[in-house]
């Protein structure tokens, strides 16, 4: 997976949307207020986890390249 080059109003816009279907789903189509809190908080975790692990064991040249140097070893 490439990484995620969002930007801060990106962000921004993506929570709003949420929110505004999050808002519609409770009052115009009459869903649960629990319901939506539930789905919010499930999928919650793995986005968190697409979010917060990016950069994170990328497979850049410049690790490879660490890793050919530390082979070189005179052990």
């Amino acid at each position: 997976m490439g990484s995620l080059n969002l930007t801060k109003t990106k962000i921004l816009v993506i929570c709003l949307v949420v929110f505004a279907v999050a808002v519609a789903a409770v009052t115009v189509f009459r869903v649960p207020f629990g319901n939506v809190l539930f789905f919010g908080v499930f999928l919650a975790c793995p986005l968190m986890h697409v979010f917060m692990m990016n950069g994170h064991g990328g497979h850049d040249q410049e690790g490879k390249e660490r890793v050919g140097q530390t082979d070189k070893s005179c052990h």
